[in-house]
């Protein structure tokens, strides 16, 4: 996609405007539309859904836009995910340090061993969704999590019941590719949920260092790097359940 003089002379009066916050707004046709950021997080957008029902309006989105604020426009691991579930370019405008980029979809995939943490998108169930995929094959439903539903007993023990949702069921024994779940921490609800590979600790959808083990587990720790590691005695005391997709065998 190019960008016209025109186009980066709107994306960069939108940037200043909404320095040091994040712009964000659409490309249609040969222009740009700011939109309005509803992201709780000075460092992330989000686009408010009523202005992007407008602009969907207008006519077709060739791209989304917004700015990184004294940054560079280098696409962060966030972002890349969030073009791959757009399928459309994104341009992103650094400021104040001027800097333009267009990424197009290229088939990005975060790895399973050290992707970043980003609760909701990269989390402990995420790894798990993305493993079942990449490694045995198997589409897994999502469920909307909110940062932290752990900790009040007022909301719905989503891990006991949601893996029972997704086609899980309780065993005692453990094999490849089985879901350990686990309470980490003083929580109301189980919070956590840890992939068993025992002695099969290479991946097949992505080249890895090695890792030398009987008991390995693969996870994403709250806040971590995503890693596999020995099942030792820290995590054998937390689990509380350990699950198998019905369908697995």
């Amino acid at each position: 996609m190019k960008l016209t003089e025109m186009l980066k002379a709107g994306i960069l009066a939108h940037a200043e405007e909404s320095f040091p916050l994040e712009c964000c707004g659409v490309i249609i046709d040969d222009y740009y539309v700011p939109c309005r950021n509803i992201s709780s997080h000075q460092d992330q957008f989000e686009i408010h859904p009523e202005d992007l029902a407008e602009v969907e309006d207008l006519g077709e989105i060739k791209a989304y836009v917004h700015s990184h604020p004294n940054a560079s426009a280098r696409a962060s691991e966030l972002d890349l995910i969030q073009i791959e579930l757009h399928q459309k370019p994104w341009v992103i405008c650094a400021y104040p340090d001027v800097e333009f980029e267009v990424y197009e979809p290229c088939g990005y995939r975060a790895p399973l061993v050290g992707r970043n943490y980003i609760h909701g998108i990269q989390d402990c169930y995420s790894i798990v969704r993305d493993f079942y995929q990449r490694e045995l094959d198997i589409q897994l439903i999502d469920f909307e999590r909110q940062d932290r539903w752990w900790e009040s007993k007022d909301n719905k023990s989503l891990y006991l019941d949601g893996f029972g949702d997704a086609g899980f069921i309780e065993v005692t024994d453990m094999q490849y590719g089985d879901v350990l779940l686990c309470r980490v921490g003083r929580t109301e609800h189980v919070n956590h949920a840890v992939i068993w590979l025992g002695d099969q600790t290479e991946l097949k959808s992505e080249q890895t260092e090695s890792c030398v083990g009987s008991s390995i587990i693969l996870h994403h720790p709250y806040g971590r790097k995503s890693v596999r590691e020995i099942f030792g005695p820290q995590w054998q005391e937390r689990v509380v359940k350990v699950v198998r997709y019905a369908q697995k065998n």
